[in-house]
């Protein structure tokens, strides 16, 4: 039985081999099916932030050797890879963008990088934001005389 149950906990606690949870960095891709772009960025924490765009216009050339689509993405995606807890979170307002590269592939990949950079910025930010809330915490000591501070 002590086998079995430690198994069982090695098992939820070891992420599956479809997450990359290495020390370098996030994982960005994204891709594209029909009218649908899907930025995906895969945190170190086994946290994945999927933004699903919807292409408003097909892909047209820009120039004789660039491609450019227009996508709106009205709401984000996260998905915590361990547990497979999902959260949506809509927006206000749709983010209208404008995708371009040398190829259609190109312009993909850019798109995915710029998920990729926002993911992590709104992650810097709010990791900002929880050192501006102040803390509760209790600090006790005690005292030759018995006495305790509380901060």
């Amino acid at each position: 039985m002590f086998l079995f149950m430690n198994a069982l906990i090695l098992a939820l606690l070891v992420p599956t081999s479809n997450v990359a949870l290495t020390s370098e960095g996030p994982t960005c891709r994204a891709h594209i099916t029909g009218l649908n772009l899907v930025t995906i960025v895969e945190l170190p924490t086994g946290l994945v932030v999927e933004g699903p765009w919807r292409i408003t216009h097909e892909p047209e050339a820009v120039g004789a050797e660039r491609i450019r689509f227009h996508a709106t993405l009205d709401r984000v995606v996260e998905t915590d890879a361990l547990t497979g807890g999902r959260n949506v979170i809509p927006f206000p307002q749709p983010v209208r963008l404008a995708f371009e590269g040398e190829s259609r592939e190109d312009a993909v990949r850019r798109a995915a990088r710029v998920w990729c950079v926002t993911v992590m910025k709104a992650q810097e930010n709010q990791m900002l934001d929880h050192l501006d809330e102040p803390s509760q915490s209790l600090i006790a000591a005690r005292s030759d005389r018995g006495a305790t501070l509380n901060a």
